[in-house]
């Protein structure tokens, strides 16, 4: 039987019983019990916003593109040409999802005296319209047919700006690649309506059929912009990156064109560096929490060990040790920190389902690119929490057990 667990569960304070140590102890709980349920609580919170900010960009953007090899930085794109065996190549690789190819044009929207510059995407067959259709909130997404089609599918930004409604029309006109040609407009019918809450995308895209852009620069059918390669985990986008680099080399066609592979966080690091500082916030409030449970129970085991002081001269009288003395002390924190992180981790797991369930909390979408505070519940996440917040607190617990050396038994028997 382990001897100084024992001892430990009959110093603790009971509910039958009127100690000193007892009012302060229950705050001693408390504290890590709300430290642990806001830990829990921020950290869920962190990991929901990172992941549905991140599912939106890769969702739109795709994780790796493939484009020429060019110093060009702008939505008019230098084109590359169709090769089926590449796309099959890739497709061939693990953790692969799809491969579709796009197109990008700039151009205005004029519709009355309101005038709006987008970025018209154009798709074609190989469009994947799981993302889109997520994001639908009028009309549809429209079909590609043989034939060429008008029907666009448009932001809820532009629609409410432009005030367009599903099934009307508008105009856009497009400045040619070459210089000295007049401009060239296209009508468009908006076929549906589709809302992100992200600004980068809300504010400038529209999606149309790949041959409108193939016609507006002049490029053949077998000309697109490039190719948009999802995979099935955006944790190692180098490695993925690499491996197509590997397949698509650096001259491939008969016109030996050069394809450049890059990864989303590399097309816009800005954003993900904006993400990236989230992590930092995390830490921060993991630092306070711990802090703030660490001296409240620092402060309680203070309190045990000075009631329980008779009780130590006791156990020296007899011939324990310091050390085992110390131990028994150490368990008493360790339960009092283990109910803590039972308290903790009801509360904050009931807090997260309930806002996962009915999303009580919301938010401005127009600053923080979502309706409502998004929750991501990390069971890894969780468990690192509650073993990190019982090694800290009793790693604090360290340095007022080591008080109990410094009592001398002939003392302490006296104490009262």
């Amino acid at each position: 039987m382990n001897t100084e667990l024992y001892i430990a569960k009959r110093i603790l304070p009971h509910k039958d019983t009127a100690n000193i140590s007892k009012p302060i102890v229950t705050i001693a709980i408390i504290a890590i019990a709300l430290g642990l349920a806001v830990m829990i609580v921020s950290v869920s919170v962190i990991i929901g916003f990172k992941t549905t900010i991140s599912d939106k960009i890769f969702g739109f953007s795709s994780h790796i593109q493939i484009v020429n090899f060019d110093t060009n930085t702008s939505y008019e794109s230098i084109p590359v040409r169709k090769d089926s065996i590449l796309v099959e190549s890739i497709l061939e690789l693990s953790n692969v999802e799809h491969v579709q190819t796009f197109a990008t044009k700039p151009g205005i929207i004029k519709v009355n005296n309101t005038v709006k510059g987008i970025i018209v995407k154009g798709i074609d067959k190989s469009f994947n319209p799981r993302f889109f259709e997520t994001h639908r909130v009028q009309g549809e997404l429209f079909t590609l047919p043989d034939t060429l089609t008008d029907k666009v599918l448009i932001s809820k930004h532009i629609a409410d700006l432009l005030k367009l409604q599903v099934g009307e029309s508008f105009i856009t006109t497009f400045v040619p690649n070459e210089s000295g040609k007049r401009p060239r407009k296209r009508r468009f019918v908006v076929s549906g309506i589709y809302e992100t809450n992200l600004q980068e995308i809300d504010s400038r895209f529209i999606l149309a059929d790949i041959r409108h852009i193939q016609n507006l620069n002049n490029w053949t059918d077998s000309e697109i912009s490039g190719y948009e390669v999802f995979v099935s985990s955006h944790k190692q986008l180098q490695t993925y990156k690499t491996h197509i680099q590997d397949i698509v080399g650096y001259d491939i066609g008969p016109d030996t064109q050069r394809l450049k592979v890059q990864t989303l966080q590399e097309t816009i690091p800005q954003i993900f560096d904006w993400l990236a500082l989230l992590d930092m916030n995390a830490w921060i409030i993991i630092l306070l929490m711990l802090l703030v449970a660490g001296m409240n129970m620092i402060t309680g085991l203070l309190v045990i060990i000075l009631e329980k002081t008779s009780d130590i001269g006791i156990l020296k009288t007899i011939g324990t040790e310091n050390v085992r003395i110390q131990k028994i002390f150490l368990y008493v924190g360790g339960i009092l920190i283990s109910k803590g992180l039972l308290w903790g981790n009801i509360i904050g797991i009931s807090l997260c389902f309930i806002q996962m369930q009915f999303k009580l909390i919301p938010l401005d979408p127009a600053t923080y690119f979502m309706s409502y505070i998004p929750i991501y519940i990390s069971i890894p996440a969780i468990i690192a929490l509650n073993i990190g917040t019982l090694i800290i607190t009793l790693g604090m617990l360290l340095l007022p057990s080591l008080i109990i050396s410094k009592i001398s038994p002939a003392d302490a028997v006296k104490f009262e």
